[in-house]
């Protein structure tokens, strides 16, 4: 008895592993902005790390193909099993235009696993002039490279 109670206490902690072990990788997809924005739809990619305790880690990448301008910029967050909230913390490497600058932002995600796993949800964020045009990710996990 006290055998199965030792893995029935065990076990949330395995299903947690399991997932972070899912969310740690690559994910591809876009960002939206909504309208007033610059462009209406960019190419975007994160990379995650998600510890065992739900600690997040990585990198995001923003692409407008429309003006060839990019850029690259780390976060940190937290996931709980359903949610990652993100937060960007700095831009790492950019390429602009003078007159437009990159949105450090903040986003919440949602889990979703029916089909092909994807994590959605909505974002919002500032510049050094002020606050963004915010709007919506959409992402899928992107296979593993051999």
């Amino acid at each position: 008895m006290k055998k199965l109670l030792l893995i029935f206490f065990l076990l949330p902690n395995i299903n947690s592993l399991t997932v972070a072990q899912k969310i740690s990788g690559t994910w591809e997809g876009i960002i939206t902005q909504e309208e007033g924005g610059i462009l209406g739809e960019y190419t975007f990619k994160i990379f995650i790390k998600v510890d065992e305790d739900g600690n997040v880690k990585g990198t995001a990448y923003v692409k407008a193909d429309a003006i060839d301008i990019y850029a690259i910029m780390g976060f940190n967050g937290k996931f709980n099993g359903e949610y990652i909230d993100i937060r960007e913390d700095e831009i790492l490497r950019e390429k602009r235009v003078d007159d437009i600058f990159w949105c450090l932002k903040d986003y919440r995600l949602q889990l979703l696993s029916a089909g092909t796993l994807r994590l959605e949800g909505e974002w919002s964020g500032y510049t050094n002039t002020g606050a963004c045009i915010p709007g919506r990710i959409y992402l899928k996990k992107s296979a593993p490279r051999v």
